[in-house]
């Protein structure tokens, strides 16, 4: 009968090596993870700031890239708004952007936003958004390739509130 307990033990200890076998590595605060068409970069955060209802991130990658990001957020500091978020991703000399419309014409700007954005949220300290990036010409033009996918996923613990 002492056998049984030995196999509960062994197959116990077996799934939790397995169960952290599958895990991603941590992911650190001031850090974000960008994918544009199927391409990560991981990016050091340099500014994160919470401003009433919409979130700032602007973040540098070792090879010298800029993401820059703003995310629209309900009253409930959760859920996040489409149409007040977009995003710029600047990797290998060449943009790609993606915005809400709100979050376009906010920024001065006329026509119809670059790319679209799917999904925007708060999750605890992480800024999350997704979409369809614009390839964007060196004078801030769309160009006439097709879309991409991207998407932004940055951890702020503390970022800088005003609001």
């Amino acid at each position: 009968m002492r056998l049984v307990p030995a196999l509960v033990a062994g197959a116990l200890l077996v799934g939790s090596v397995l169960a952290g076998c599958g895990r991603e590595p941590a992911f650190e605060d001031r850090t974000a993870r960008v994918t544009v068409d199927g391409d990560a970069t991981t990016y050091q955060v340099d500014g994160c700031v919470l401003d009433g209802q919409t979130a700032y991130v602007v973040g540098r990658s070792d090879d010298g890239a800029v993401v820059q990001a703003v995310v629209g957020v309900e009253a409930d500091g959760e859920t996040g708004v489409p149409t007040s978020t977009g995003l710029t991703v600047t990797e290998d000399e060449v943009p790609v952007t993606a915005f809400g419309d709100e979050a376009w014409a906010r920024r001065g700007e006329t026509g119809d936003a670059p790319g679209s954005i799917d999904s925007a949220r708060i999750r605890g300290a992480r800024i999350q958004a997704s979409g369809q990036a614009q390839p964007m010409a060196v004078d801030g033009s769309p160009t006439s390739a097709d879309p991409v996918p991207v998407s932004f996923d940055a951890r702020c613990d503390d970022p800088d509130t005003d609001g």
